[in-house]
C-alpha cells in the first residue's frame, strides 16, 4: 500500500523548494484528469484516517500545491478538449506550469484534529495517541459525485502547514501526497439494483420528511427511497446528509442508518449508505452488514 505517488520523490512530498527543483516527473496523465474531476478545488469530502473505517470525518480541500506552489480556485487549471489538465497557473502573476513540467503535486485541506473531541471513548481510542495527522499517516479521502457515483483515494501526510498570506492565511491546514494508483471510481449506475417495499422515516436535519416513505430498491451501495403519494420530495443536494429509520417486522431488526445523497427527482432519490447505527454508535458497513440488510430488505413481510 505504501507506494510513493511520483518516482524519485520522498515520501515526506513536503512542498520544499529543494525538491520542487528537480526534474520533471512522468506520471498516469488520466489519473491526475481523474483526480481534479472527482477531487476538484472547494469539493466537500469525506475522510477515513488511518484506514479505520469505523472512523469518519468530514473535510473541504481547499487547494493543490503544484511544484511548491498553492492554487486555490479552479480558474488556475488549464483543460484539453478532452478534460485532460495541461497546465496550472501559479502566484500572482499566473505563472504558466504545464503538465509535462509538472515535479510536485499535493493537495491541502484544514486540520480537523478537533473533530476528534466529537468521538466516544471507543473510537477515540482508535485513533490512539498518534493523532491523524502525524507526518507519513495515511487520510483515505472519499468524494461523493451525484450521479457518477464515489470515488475514493489514499494520500499521505506530507507536513502541517501554516501559511503566512493567501485566502488561508494564518490557518492550522494539512498538506497530503496522493497516491493516484489508488483512487477508484465505483459508478453507482452501474450497480445491480433489487425491488422492495420497506417504509422508512426519513429524515433531513432536524425535520422529517412527511407521512411514511418506501425504499423501493437495494443496490450494494446504496437505496432508492419513493416519496409518498401526493407529496413531493424536498429539494435536496448531492452529498447532503440524511437518516433512514426502518424496521424489518417480526424476526427482523431495526435500522437506523446514516446516508447522503446521490441524486433526487421530484418524487424520489438515491441514497448512499455511509454509516450503521450498532449499540448507539455509527460505524461503516461491513460485508457482513450489507448482506445482511439487503437479505432482510428482499425478505420483508414474507
Amino acid at each position: 500500500m505504501l507506494k510513493a505517488f511520483l518516482a524519485g520523490v520522498r515520501k515526506s512530498g513536503a512542498a520544499d523548494a529543494s525538491e520542487s527543483a528537480g526534474r520533471p516527473v512522468s506520471f498516469d496523465i488520466e489519473r491526475l484528469k481523474l483526480l481534479v474531476e472527482f477531487f476538484p478545488i472547494g469539493k466537500k469530502l469525506r475522510y477515513i484516517p488511518e484506514f479505520k473505517k469505523e472512523i469518519e470525518f468530514d473535510t473541504l480541500l481547499v487547494a493543490y500545491c503544484v511544484n511548491g506552489e498553492f492554487i486555490y480556485s479552479w480558474e488556475s487549471i488549464e483543460l484539453d478538449a478532452s478534460g485532460v489538465p495541461s497546465a496550472f497557473l501559479v502566484g500572482d502573476r499566473g505563472v504558466r506550469i504545464p503538465v509535462s513540467q509538472l515535479k510536485q503535486f499535493q493537495m491541502l485541506v484544514p486540520d480537523t484534529s478537533d473533530l476528534e473531541l466529537t468521538l466516544d471513548y471507543h473510537r477515540r481510542a482508535i485513533i490512539g495517541r498518534g493523532r491523524q495527522f502525524n507526518k507519513g499517516n495515511y487520510i483515505s479521502l472519499i468524494s461523493n459525485s451525484g450521479a457518477r457515483g464515489v470515488s475514493t483515494m489514499d494520500t499521505e501526510v506530507a507536513k502541517q502547514v501554516f501559511l503566512k498570506d493567501g485566502p488561508y492565511a494564518y490557518t492550522k491546514l494539512i498538506l497530503l501526497t496522493p497516491e493516484l494508483e489508488t483512487l477508484v471510481v465505483t459508478d453507482q449506475r452501474n450497480k445491480n439494483r433489487t425491488k422492495t417495499a420497506v417504509p422508512v422515516t426519513v429524515s433531513i436535519g432536524e425535520s422529517r420528511l412527511r407521512g411514511p416513505c418506501t425504499i423501493v430498491d437495494v443496490s450494494d451501495l446504496a437505496v432508492r427511497i419513493r416519496i409518498r403519494d401526493g407529496e413531493v420530495m424536498p429539494s435536496l443536494k448531492a452529498g447532503e446528509a440524511v437518516a433512514l429509520d426502518f424496521d424489518l417486522g417480526e424476526g427482523g431488526r431495526s435500522y437506523a442508518i446514516k446516508g447522503s445523497v446521490i441524486r433526487r427527482s421530484s418524487e424520489a432519490c438515491v441514497i448512499r449508505l455511509d454509516a450503521l447505527s450498532r449499540d448507539g454508535h455509527f460505524a461503516g458497513f461491513g460485508p457482513l452488514d450489507m448482506i445482511e440488510l439487503k437479505s432482510g430488505l428482499l425478505n420483508y413481510g414474507k
